[in-house]
């Protein structure tokens, strides 16, 4: 018998496919979509199987092959992609006609901006809180790579952070600078020298450990001349290394601060060692913020525009 053709009434079941779908298309197959479902591979087949045949269609080819998708696969995940931003969009509307915004919105920023953008990112959160006090916010402190990670896998709808490389795959606003210089511990044969007599080529004698970030040109090639002999992605980890006096390492002036005025660690003030790290808020291009989400960014953005005029 054929099978019913699809005639465009779409059932919360067909929705609840359509989602999966996507996270598969985006996981690149099945197997890769199963820690993002929560759901085996024989339940994630069955349900792109039931898809395929509510649609008349075949979406992708899979086996030993790999993964890919037909063109009508494409066509199908470019709409459902749409389709799923559109409900989104109308809940988070509805919710906003009733002052109810609902929901949550989840953001990564990177673990040193507490000791610098502690202030306009406080004075967001509050006006998003005093506003929708429905919404949900999930902040999580983490290290660039983390960040950009978790914008582009889906589980962090807004990042803040110096992004490690430029990624087409992200849309990224500009929102501030961090300051950065060179460091070294109490015990390390730099402390006690006059920077006036420091040279590149002896600081290229004693071991480096860098930021993992994408940094102003001028800084950067400063850094790159640099004997880098560890890494640590975070900045907690960085200062660490710094503190045992074994390695120099670049770390952002505020954050370094309350272990400058103990005498733990000073900076290392020589022409070129110091710089600044531009800091984004990022979110996923295939993947357009809800009405919650757009506000946070707009919020902290001109939080920050606030700040910058202030401080100015």
């Amino acid at each position: 018998m054929q099978p019913r053709q699809f005639r465009g009434n779409l059932s919360d079941t067909d929705i609840a496919a359509l989602r999966d779908f996507i996270e598969i298309v985006e996981a690149g197959g099945i197997t890769a979509a199963q820690a993002r479902l929560g759901k085996g591979k024989s339940a994630i087949s069955l349900t792109l199987s039931r898809l395929e045949s509510r649609l008349s269609m075949r979406l992708c080819e899979r086996g030993r092959s790999g993964f890919r998708l037909t063109e009508q696969g494409r066509m199908v995940h470019s709409a459902a992609v749409q389709l799923m931003n559109e409900i989104g969009r109308f809940s988070d509307f509805v919710g906003a006609a009733t002052r109810k915004l609902e929901g949550e919105v989840s953001m990564s920023a990177d673990d040193s901006f507490l000791f610098e953008f502690a202030d306009p990112l406080s004075r967001a959160i509050a006006r998003i809180n005093d506003r929708y006090p429905g919404l949900k916010l999930n902040l999580r402190m983490s290290s660039p790579d983390h960040i950009l990670a978790s914008v582009l896998e889906g589980s962090a709808d807004l990042g803040f952070t110096a992004l490690i490389r430029p990624s087409d795959a992200l849309v990224a606003a500009p929102v501030c600078k961090e300051r950065m210089g060179i460091f070294c511990g109490k015990d390390h044969p730099l402390f006690p020298r006059d920077d006036r007599e420091l040279t590149m080529e002896e600081l290229r004698r004693h071991s480096f450990v860098a930021a993992e970030v994408a940094q102003e040109a001028a800084f950067s090639d400063f850094v790159g001349a640099l004997t880098v002999a560890a890494t640590a992605p975070t900045i907690l980890s960085r200062m660490l290394l710094i503190l045992s006096s074994r390695y120099l390492g670049s770390m952002p002036l505020a954050f370094a601060a309350p272990w400058v005025e103990r005498g733990d660690v000073r900076e290392i003030a020589v022409p070129g060692s110091r710089g600044a790290n531009t800091c984004y808020l990022i979110h996923r291009r295939a993947r357009p913020l809800g009405l919650g989400g757009s506000i946070f960014r707009s919020t902290i953005l001109d939080e920050f525009e606030k700040w910058g005029s202030s401080a100015a």
